[in-house]
This record gives C-alpha cells, structure tokens and sequence, in this order.
C-alpha cells in the first residue's frame, strides 16, 4: 500500500499526464518537420519521401530524448547539490544558535554573580 497522501498521489498522476502531453507534442512536432522537410524535397519518390520522413522523425525523436535525459540528469544533480548546501547551511545555523545561546548563558551567569 502506497505511504504517499492523496495529494501526493493527485500530484504524481498530473505529472505524469503532462510528461506524456510534452511527449506527444514532441512526436507531432518531429513528424511536422520530417514533413516540412521532404516537403522541400519534390523528387523524392513516395517511398523514398515516406522512409525519409520516418528515419528524420525517429532521429529528431532520439534528439529530444537525449535532450531531455540531460535535463533530467541535472536536475538530480543539482537536487544533490543543493540538499548538500542546505545540510551545511542547517548545521552552520545550528553551531550559531548554540554557540549564541552558551554566549548568553555565562553571561547571563556572570552578570547574577
């Protein structure tokens, strides 16, 4: 059974509608181009236009997969880096907050003697 809130849950299926939207537009463009392209190309036999229009579509396809898993990638690099950050910055906050706290203490102490 899954530990996530029903928010979370709504969350994780609207993310992955608009990963599959973003992915559809990416084909529907990769085919309007194969076309534009071929469209340019007025000797092309009908077999050869439609080969040619489906290895520019695949090729535009694979393009924008590497693109995104690039993206994709960084995006958990940076996450690391930045959860990094935020632990360094925490225990700095923290170390502060103490040392600030004992400061006032044998202050604190010395001022009743």
């Amino acid at each position: 059974m899954s530990r996530r809130s029903p928010d979370e849950r709504i969350q994780g299926g609207l993310n992955q509608l608009d990963g599959y939207l973003y992915w559809q537009a990416e084909l529907a463009e990769a085919r309007r181009e194969a076309t534009a392209f071929c469209d340019k190309l007025s000797w092309l036999t009908t077999g050869e236009r439609r080969d040619l229009e489906e290895e520019y579509a695949r090729a535009r396809v694979d393009m924008a997969k590497a693109a995104t898993r690039r993206v994709a990638d960084r995006c958990i690099e940076l996450r690391a880096e930045y959860e990094a950050r935020y632990q360094r910055l925490r225990r700095r906050s923290l170390a502060l907050t103490l040392g600030t706290v004992s400061c006032l203490l044998v202050v604190w102490e010395l001022l009743r003697t």
